[in-house]
């Protein structure tokens, strides 16, 4: 998963070059902690995410989003205990002016989930990966030129062999632009 998180984060930046850039900060890095919700299991765990984003234009920014969770009640064929999940998407920020003060967002991404199941029985795998969809909608809040903290909700869904997770987040964190 680190691997992945590095590669991406290299080939993120290197396509990023090319672009153009908006006038002003051209990176975001956000860090915080985040909630997660199972619907399915009706089960919360908390977590933490962090970001990496590129301004490509005045509203779009191209994101790098990595998430993992504490342990939430899992059942399936993997497990029927518990399970945390960690997540990598690629993804775009569309950005929106809310006033002075704020800036209003909605996030897309695609990439890799990956299931680590606590009990399951001797001699078996106990992880599995497969695809993740994420959607988010959220607020920054600007405190300096550079700094600020953003608040947002998300729509996490696996598929192909992680096709039953289904998590909702909530998330608080500071962020800061260069």
């Amino acid at each position: 998963m680190k691997r992945m998180i590095i590669a991406v984060t290299a080939i993120f930046m290197l396509l990023g070059q090319t672009a153009f850039a908006s006038e002003g900060n051209t990176f975001r890095l956000s860090a915080g902690p985040s909630l997660f919700y199972d619907s399915v299991n009706q089960d919360a765990g908390a977590g933490g995410y962090l970001s990496l984003g590129y301004r490509v234009a005045p509203s779009v920014e191209l994101e790098v989003y990595g998430a993992t969770s504490g342990d939430f009640d899992v059942d399936n064929d993997l497990t029927r205990g518990d399970a945390s999940v960690s997540m990598v998407t690629f993804g775009a920020r569309y950005l929106s002016s809310m006033g002075d003060k704020s800036v209003g967002y909605i996030a897309a991404g695609i990439g890799v989930l990956e299931l680590e199941a606590d009990d399951v029985p001797a001699g078996t795998d106990d992880s599995r990966s497969g695809g993740v969809a994420r959607f988010g909608v959220g607020v920054d809040f600007p405190l300096t030129p550079h700094l600020g903290v953003t608040c947002g909700a998300g729509f996490n869904r696996g598929f192909g062999s992680t096709d039953e997770i289904i998590l909702f987040d909530l998330t608080t964190a500071l962020f800061c632009t260069f």
